[in-house]
Formats: structure tokens, sequence, C-alpha cells
């Protein structure tokens, strides 16, 4: 059996869950999902559940106070053979090791398409909604799909994303490799957008997704994922995006910040 440690936002579990699949593939064993940290935070939810994932089992344990992070920590170090991310910008060739006496446990962000990439077509294929949803999210996902589309992804937050120089750049090649797209704006930081994007309106067709309708986090996701273009920010969540993106001719363009080559399709821009 393969276990892996599933944490942090949506798109940092899906990067913990695709180094995890692929391991048990290529060992032709099972897969478990740790999933205490992400039940367990205040933050952040288990999120994996809104697609429709292939994994074997699920285990989670209380995770709040002293006592049940150290009972978690001594029955996973006597358990299994615990493989800690060495690294977040190297390839940690121990997961590639066959298992020898004890199950593997994968503990990290595994942010490195070595790690999955002969598998992502699998990955992807099964990221369909698990959920309902609504009729409205479903019609501007077959819009999205159908017309010439680029989703943009301005990063706020906990983590500074581009600014205003890299999307004039990213939205100028843009224009080149596909004139004519409507561009659709998603965003957690509306101010922080208006500032990076507001002088690049003019004579585009521009629109934040804000302003279609209410939609949660993963119908975003999957609106995103639609577009049948990515202008995306240094996230993880806009990456998994460009990954889903279905469209053969497909245009990415991602900005360069260190780590964004063990990440980015080799047919991706980097600006």
């Amino acid at each position: 059996m393969i276990v892996v440690k599933i944490g942090d936002g949506m798109g940092n579990q899906l990067f913990n869950y695709a180094c995890g699949y692929a391991a048990a593939r290529r060992e032709h064993d099972s897969l478990k999902l740790d999933t205490s940290e992400a039940d367990n935070s205040t933050l952040r939810s288990f999120m994996l559940d809104r697609f429709q994932l292939s994994y074997d089992a699920r285990e989670t344990f209380p995770n709040k106070n002293v006592f049940q992070k150290l009972y978690k920590r001594l029955r996973r170090n006597l358990r299994y053979r615990v493989i800690k991310e060495r690294d977040v910008h190297a390839v940690d060739r121990r997961v590639f090791e066959k298992k020898k006496l004890r199950d593997k446990y994968l503990h990290g962000y595994w942010q490195h398409l070595a790690y999955f990439e002969e598998y992502l077509g699998e990955i992807t294929a099964m990221m369909k909604p698990a959920y309902e949803q609504s009729a409205q999210v479903q019609e501007l996902i077959r819009s999205f799909q159908t017309q010439g589309t680029c989703a943009v992804h301005v990063r706020g937050g906990d983590i500074t994303g581009p600014g205003a120089a890299f999307f004039g750049r990213a939205l100028a090649r843009m224009d080149r490799e596909r004139p004519g797209l409507r561009y659709l704006i998603f965003t957690n930081d509306r101010k922080k957008a208006d500032e990076a994007l507001g002088k690049l309106w003019s004579g585009r067709d521009m629109a934040y997704i804000s302003g279609l309708g209410t939609f949660s986090d993963v119908d975003k996701f999957f609106l995103r994922a639609a577009c049948r273009n990515q202008i995306i920010s240094n996230s993880s969540f806009s990456t998994w995006a460009a990954y889903l993106n279905p469209a053969p001719d497909k245009v990415v363009i991602m900005p360069e910040y260190k780590g964004c080559g063990q990440m980015r399709l080799k047919e991706w821009i980097v600006l």
C-alpha cells in the first residue's frame, strides 16, 4: 500500500494525490489517503471528494492537541516507511524506490511533474465533478469550451502573485497567439485585480467571473478549466485548471518564478 498525506488547499491536495496515485500505479499497489491534516484544519477542508478520483482507502485521526499529534506521529512512524520531502524543487528518488518491508508514506507537497506526468492523462480523466453542478455552471462550461475564451487568474492573499507587468506581457502575447478572445478574470482579491488589469481592458473583451454569478471555489475551478486558454499565476490551483483544460490547441502562459519549470508542461509559455 502507498499512503499519502493530503493537506493545504485544493491545488496542493491534487499534487499530493497525483504523486500517491502515480506511485501506486508504478508499483501495482493500493492507495490510501491520510486526510487528517485537511479534516482538522480550521482554514482548509478535504476537497478531493468533489472529483471522481480513484483510491482504495481513506484514514483520518484527531490532530488538534499535543497528545493526538504525538499518537498520530508515533503510529505513522512505526507502521510506515515515512518519506518526507527534502526539497520542494528537486525530485526525491526515494518516491520511486520499490517498497521493502513497510508500506510507504509520502509526506510532502510533491509539486513536480516528474512524480506523475506519465499518469497525468489518467488523473485528469477522473477529475469529473462528483457533486451536482447548477444548470448555470453547466451552461457556462459548455459556452467557455466552444467559444474563444481565456481564463486569467490574478492571485491575492497570503502569497504574492504577479502584477501588472506580467499581465501586460501575457495579454499582449495571448492576443498575438489567439486574437479576439474573451478574457474571464478569476481572482480572490478584486482590488489587486483592478490594479493589475485596470489599464489593460481597453480594446479587449474582459469580464470578472464574479459578474456572471455566485460560484463555489470548485465551480470556479471547473469554469477556469473550461476556458480554451489560460493565463495563470504562481498557483497550484490554476496550474491544475490548466492541466485539466482539454483543448488540444490551448495556449497556457505562466509567470517565471522559482519552481515554475517543474510544474509546466513543455508547450506552456513562461514570461
